[in-house]
């Protein structure tokens, strides 16, 4: 199984950042794979009740150039941002196992009884389109553990289309899990129950803490056999595939733009660049000959906004405790240190598109990414868990020695924002419809 690396989704100030490891992460029990599947717990009673009231769109298909060669075969992609890829239907029957009811309702406007359409189940699994969508895998490469991996891609991902509710909103909508694609490379295209579940809690736990994420809808789970060796020890088990539907403001990430680098695509480069600006930057001048100066200046306060926000509430951004990560390149106090690589990356992506002087000008916004990302962190965790002490200087010295000290962060973060936690409690409990967080998670 090949490993992950560290991946941010930092295209667009509302795009959330909650990409989880996937089929690596440890199996808390060793006969998790064993474990009786009580559905009494989750949408049982669900019947057929017509077509789901939700078109899609694409505006990508028109502005993006899409790969020329059809289908699900495994392949280098050329010149190109996306490739059509059709999902491979999760094997039933299917349980609706979650559904995030302030997503449903508010973001994609529909109502609840939809749940109990069996078609829903379906289209939010992969065994059929919502009207409009054009399912699509995005090529992008991208480093892992600090070395370039070359072509990586949605493996186990299909972008369906995007959906603009009734405030306006633009949300790309997602599956994860759902087969395989032409950049699987050697995987299966599959989930399973245990990243599902992490994937489908912690970006809405994020959502309801304040921090910047991705949504998530639904989690169907299935009797499907995934076969996966979650300790890399040679023991391969069987455990059971997973789909999430989640949503983002746009998907796209560095390695979007570094795979058209590497690669001298550099007019396709530009194409994505600037309808990434267009689309997600509307306050750069489409004009502006400095645009990409402005917008690395953009991704790098946004950076280091995002990471101090989400190390304020506790979560650390691809770390898991398993054993892929040998030298600990993101654990909990290393975070800041890997959202500086990855800008140092972005900023060799663009360099091919700056003047020597916009080169020389962006190489003096990234050296200044300690200094901001200090104030963010400072501001962020003292405003979250450190009023008590009321002093600069301390604040810093103890946020500072927190870090390099070996505790348990979750135990740590629970009491400080215990507070937070028991009013975020309420609307996380209405995600699950009064459901345990632990009644999912044993299952």
């Amino acid at each position: 199984m090949t490993k992950h690396g560290f991946t941010l989704f930092l295209f667009s100030s509302a795009v959330a950042i909650a990409t989880f490891r996937d089929e690596q992460e440890f199996c808390e029990n060793e006969s998790c794979n064993e474990r009786e599947f009580d559905k009494s717990h989750f949408y049982s009673d669900v019947k057929h009740c017509g077509e789901i009231p939700l078109a899609l769109s694409h505006k990508l298909l028109d502005a993006l150039p899409l790969d020329e060669v059809d289908g699900n075969v495994i392949r280098t992609v050329k010149r190109s941002v996306f490739s059509e890829s059709q999902p491979s239907p999760l094997k039933e029957p299917l349980t609706l196992a979650a559904v995030s009811q302030d997503v449903l309702r508010n973001i994609l406007d529909l109502n609840e009884s939809v749940i109990q359409n069996e078609e829903f189940v379906r289209c939010v699994s992969g065994g059929k389109l919502f009207p409009g969508s054009v399912p699509l895998a995005h090529r992008y490469g991208g480093h892992q553990f600090g070395y370039w991996a070359g072509q990586l891609g949605d493996g186990r991902a299909h972008l369906l289309g995007e959906y603009t509710n009734r405030k306006g909103e633009r949300w790309e909508v997602q599956l994860k899990g759902s087969g395989k694609t032409p950049y699987s490379r050697s995987g299966d295209g599959r989930a399973v129950i245990r990243s599902s579940v992490r994937e489908f809690l912690c970006s809405e736990a994020m959502h309801f803490l304040g921090v910047p994420t991705s949504r998530a809808l639904s989690l169907v789970v299935s009797e499907e056999p995934v076969w996966r060796d979650p300790f890399y020890n040679g023991s391969v088990i069987k455990e059971r595939g997973a789909v999430v539907l989640r949503l983002a403001k746009s998907w796209f990430r560095i390695g979007s733009l570094e795979i058209l680098t590497r690669t001298g695509e550099l007019d396709v480069l530009r194409t994505l660049l600037d309808f990434v600006i267009k689309e997600h930057f509307k306050s750069i001048g489409t004009n502006d000959p400095d645009k990409y100066v402005v917008f690395f200046s953009r991704v790098l306060n946004e950076t280091a906004h995002l990471i101090a926000h989400w190390m304020s509430v506790g979560f650390a951004h691809d770390f898991v405790p398993n054993t892929s990560d040998d030298e600990g390149r993101y654990s909990i106090g290393a975070q800041a240190n890997v959202g500086l690589f990855n800008l140092q990356k972005l900023l060799e992506a663009l360099k091919p598109l700056l003047t020597s002087d916009q080169l020389s000008q962006s190489q003096q916004i990234l050296r200044e990414y300690p200094q901001i990302y200090h104030q963010r962190s400072h501001f962020t965790v003292s405003v979250v868990d450190f009023k008590e002490l009321g002093n600069e200087e301390k604040d810093s010295y103890v946020i500072a020695f927190l870090l390099k000290v070996n505790i348990s962060w979750i135990v740590f973060f629970s009491n400080c924002t215990i507070i937070n936690s028991l009013i975020h409690f309420f609307y996380f409990n209405d995600i699950f419809n009064g459901q345990t967080v632990s009644s999912l998670i044993n299952q």
